[in-house]
């Protein structure tokens, strides 16, 4: 087993779907060998993290603060660098019965970045992103996302493919190496909001200039009864979810740095 499926499996133990288990599991186990109170302090602890992370004020107070770090900026007001960084996520390769990708959850950072190109912010675009786990007879997803951009009407010679990383730092690695072959010495980078603190502070390293441009805004104003904020629901322990594991992975390379 190799060190991305390692840390996948104790990350969906340490989300709020597998912590919660955890809890009620390990607190049936010492209700049966009689420690009660252990036992119901442990039931206690499960219930609670389900009602804050299914709760819509919490989920949404989550997402927020990591929104509102890099918030999304009108096209006019952003700088115009070498080069447009694209993280990969949110599209659906064509693995079968699919015949064409398709556009998922956070993919709007796709057509955000072809915006940009639109709008001479950068002469490149740089497309990162492989399959987390091997799809035989199929290439990174970056690869499709280039097919995708290339529908949109950004030529082919503009941009750039890595397409075998598996995680964030294994982006910026490659990105890396394609920066300093292409003598790219600016640019743009364009992820998720809710994706880019993390994303910023770790590709801030590389020796470029660097500005972030967030996509994929999750968090907007938007009308609706007051009551929905209050009651639990599974978009957000969704939200939640999302939010934490960024949280997780911004701790992690801080331990590791």
């Amino acid at each position: 087993m190799d060190q991305i499926n390692i840390i996948k499996i104790i990350s969906a133990l340490l989300y709020p779907v597998g912590l919660v288990s955890v809890l009620f599991i390990l607190g049936w186990l010492f209700r049966a060998k009689g420690w009660r109170i252990l036992a119901g302090f442990l039931a206690l602890s499960a219930l609670t993290v389900f009602l804050l992370v299914s709760s819509p004020i919490v989920a949404n107070k989550l997402v927020r603060s990591l929104e509102q770090q890099y918030p999304q900026r009108e096209l006019a007001d952003i700088e115009p660098m070498d080069a447009i960084i694209v993280l990969g996520g949110g599209l659906r390769i064509p693995t079968a019965p699919a015949m064409h990708t398709q556009i998922g959850h956070a993919s709007d950072r796709y057509w955000y970045a072809t915006r940009l190109f639109r709008e001479g912010k950068g002469a490149r675009i740089v497309l990162t992103g492989g399959n987390l786990y091997k799809q035989p007879g199929m290439q990174g997803e970056a690869y499709y996302a280039s097919q995708l951009l290339q529908e949109w009407g950004v030529p082919s010679e503009a941009i750039i493919i890595e397409d075998k990383s598996r995680t964030t730092q294994q982006n910026l690695r490659g990105v890396a190496a394609l920066l300093e072959q292409e003598k790219i010495e600016s640019a743009l980078l364009v992820t998720s909001a809710v994706h880019m603190p993390r994303s910023y502070e770790l590709f801030s390293s590389l020796p470029i200039t660097l500005a972030p441009a967030s996509a994929d805004v999750l968090m907007r104003d938007q009308a609706a009864p007051a009551i929905f904020d209050w009651i639990p629901s599974a978009k957000s322990i969704h939200l939640s979810t999302i939010a934490i594991h960024e949280y997780y992975g911004r701790w992690f390379y801080q331990i590791s740095k």
